[in-house]
């Protein structure tokens, strides 16, 4: 073929790059005005917490704490002074078992996940071990809806349970500008929203349970700044007490409980869930 005859087919092929370049950058940008805004709430107040505590779950029942703390043969379930942080009591695990997720369902029992076990202990309010339900994939963050238990694996995927026997009845795929976020750990269920921490980061995510979006970030990077940057340290911790109306962070390790200023959207009237299990 001739330098000329070459030409106009060139011409095509850069034609080509280009549209496809500029759709891309559309896309990429439609994407980006689409991710959920980023919000750094202020520290309210804070409290002393068990730097030898690897969080992996926390929950309020009444004006009680609770904690479940992971590691083979260190993983614990206790129960926590707010004030003071002092453990008041705990159970140790199995040294088979690594704790992860805790939630308390509405006749007042307590789930606890484990990591890799595929079990959950059922506990009595008063630490009476009730049941243990068995499930497939990994155990990390667990939270109670009012109405079934949910579960994440440390995937872009959540899972709700049955309260009575844990069957899986709802899967949900976690998304922020149409991307997946993966690697979603501590759960807590606030006034119709879902927060979920992300391994490995400082961040907390607000989803919308019906769809599945990130509604929100909360940034978090300014908390616990002489807690060590590692994996093992990362941050790791939610709850909320409903009355009054308080949030409540920390991390793996941490040596403080932060009280944060409530994000204005969960300070609003729980939303009827709609299409809920």
């Amino acid at each position: 073929m001739s330098e000329r005859a070459g030409r106009p087919a060139g011409r095509l092929m850069r034609g080509r790059w280009l549209l496809a370049t500029g759709l891309s950058l559309v896309l990429g940008m439609a994407a980006a005005a689409d991710r959920a805004p980023m919000t750094q709430p202020e520290v309210v107040a804070t409290y002393p917490h068990d730097r030898d505590a690897f969080t992996q779950g926390l929950v309020f029942h009444g004006e009680q704490l609770l904690e479940s703390t992971g590691q083979r043969g260190r993983s614990e379930l206790r129960w926590v002074d707010l004030a003071s942080g002092r453990v008041e009591r705990r159970i140790p695990l199995s040294p088979r078992l690594f704790g992860e997720g805790l939630a308390i369902t509405a006749d007042h029992r307590l789930v606890q996940l484990t990591w890799q076990a595929g079990r959950a202990l059922v506990w009595s309010r008063h630490g009476r071990l009730l049941n243990q339900w068995s499930y497939r994939g990994e155990g990390w963050g667990l939270t109670f809806d009012g109405q079934a238990l949910i579960r994440s694996d440390g995937s872009e995927t959540l899972t709700w349970h049955e309260t009575e026997d844990f069957t899986p009845i709802r899967r949900l795929r976690v998304t922020d500008g149409g991307q997946p976020v993966r690697r979603l750990n501590e759960l807590e269920w606030v006034r119709g929203h879902l927060l979920a921490n992300v391994w490995q980061t400082r961040r907390i995510a607000i989803i919308a349970p019906e769809s599945g979006r990130v509604v929100e970030w909360l940034d978090l990077s300014h908390l616990d700044a002489n807690t060590p940057a590692h994996p093992g340290s990362t941050l790791n911790g939610i709850a909320w007490l409903e009355t009054p109306q308080r949030l409540f962070v920390t991390g793996k390790r941490w040596g403080t409980l932060y009280e944060i200023e409530v994000p204005t959207r969960l300070r609003r009237p729980e939303r009827a869930p709609q299409g809920m299990p």
